[in-house]
């Protein structure tokens, strides 16, 4: 049995399953995907969300796949927790055209890159990687840079996200002719919804959440983490002006360890100021989309804590939100110039107030960004792998 393209993947990602399943669709028999675990199927652990986590929607339907459970104690809980061990035989078996990983997070994909390495098999990379998310000391940037230089040198292809992943990849001596966009994007969910139905969907959420028909939602979709920083959102309220201020509405969506403290600001921006907040609780998959439309903007104001891209961006432009980011949020550099898209400062609360107010003035248009983000979807991304496959596969078939 030959395979095209073998793809290691940690663990099935609610983010990637759709662009395996979308390259099965188009060329069918062409993707096999090898998987550490299957702990984000049968449910994990996720303490930052609070809960026992496992994705509501089909994640191993619709292409072809292997779960190796190669698993050492808690899985995706450090590098050695996915060993790799099945990933030769495996290889060997399947004798694929190209290997694409998505990462070199765990001894599994390092194990998978050297066996290709020693077969002489092409490697290919997609992964959010970038130099603009975290803060580091200078000796740990050197010691990372050594090691990126390195495992990139042997790599035959390597798709960017995004802009600041393209940067961090020409920083690291990558050349550009090995450089191919593969954009960061999610399923649209609204795609097959007319406008009309949109509408109806936004007023039924608006009507649960007992907002009224004038509101101004500003929304925060994510985990109510630090790194998320969502109590800024009660913090730039002193801010707006009182004519908006009295129209607002805000709307958590997600679940976390700053639940309780957000529901404490909460209760003062009523008494303050008549503010009402909901809390819907984490949000699987499948509900994201009423969630989305009840929404008017969506803010996600990370702080510096290693948000390389933040696609609830994306979630939320596909649903005509208008959108707000910190400049810590990897997707700012791609984003910052569109038309209903805002970026600020981190941690400054005056800076999202302006921004805020200045996204205040535009009427709801669920198409607004439709265009825009469709080098950002999951078809884009599905073709350009598919195209440099075809590539390969003539240069393999020619030698």
């Amino acid at each position: 049995m030959a395979i095209n393209l073998l793809v290691f993947d940690s663990h099935p990602v609610q983010y990637r399953v759709p662009i395996y399943k979308e390259i099965e669709k188009l060329q069918p028999g062409s993707i096999h995907v090898v998987y550490g675990s299957d702990c984000s199927v049968r449910g994990f652990a996720d303490a930052e969300f609070g809960i026992t986590l496992a994705w509501d929607v089909p994640m191993l339907e619709g292409y072809s796949h292997t779960i190796l459970n190669c698993e050492k104690g808690t899985p995706l809980s450090g590098w050695n927790s996915l060993t790799g061990k099945g990933i030769q035989q495996l290889i060997k078996t399947l004798k694929p055209t190209v290997i694409l990983l998505t990462g070199f997070n765990f001894r599994f994909d390092w194990v998978a890159y050297l066996e290709a390495r020693k077969n002489g098999i092409p490697v290919w990379l997609r992964c959010e990687t970038q130099d603009h998310a975290l803060h580091r000391s200078k000796v740990k940037a050197a010691f990372r840079s050594v090691i990126y230089k390195t495992a990139y040198l042997a790599l035959n292809r390597i798709f960017y996200i995004g802009e600041l992943n393209k940067k961090h990849y020409l920083n690291h001596r990558v050349k550009t002719m090995k450089l191919r966009p593969a954009r960061y994007g999610t399923e649209d969910k609204f795609s097959d919804i007319i406008d009309e139905e949109k509408q109806n969907m936004r007023i039924r959420g608006r009507e649960a959440a007992g907002i009224k028909p004038r509101d101004f939602v500003i929304g925060f979709s994510g985990k109510l983490i630090s790194k998320k920083n969502p109590d800024i959102i009660f913090g730039m309220l002193e801010y707006l002006p009182e004519a908006l201020r009295s129209n607002v509405h805000i709307y958590f969506m997600g679940s976390g360890e700053l639940h309780e403290t957000l529901k404490i600001m909460a209760e003062k921006a009523y008494q303050d100021y008549g503010i009402k907040t909901s809390f819907t609780g984490f949000v699987n998959q499948s509900q994201l989309a009423t969630n989305y439309l009840t929404m008017d903007i969506m803010v996600l104001p990370s702080r510096k804590m290693g948000e390389t891209w933040g696609l609830v961006a994306n979630e939320a432009m596909q649903a005509g939100c208008g959108v707000i980011v910190s400049d810590a949020v990897g997707c700012s550099a791609d984003f910052a110039n569109w038309e209903r898209f805002r970026v600020f400062k981190e941690g400054d609360p005056l800076a999202l107030a302006t921004q805020i107010f200045s996204l205040s003035n535009y009427n709801r248009d669920f198409n607004w960004a439709k265009k825009s983000l469709e080098p950002y979807s999951i078809h884009a991304t599905a073709k350009s792998l598919l195209i440099e496959l075809r590539q390969a596969k003539q240069h393999t078939s020619s030698n």
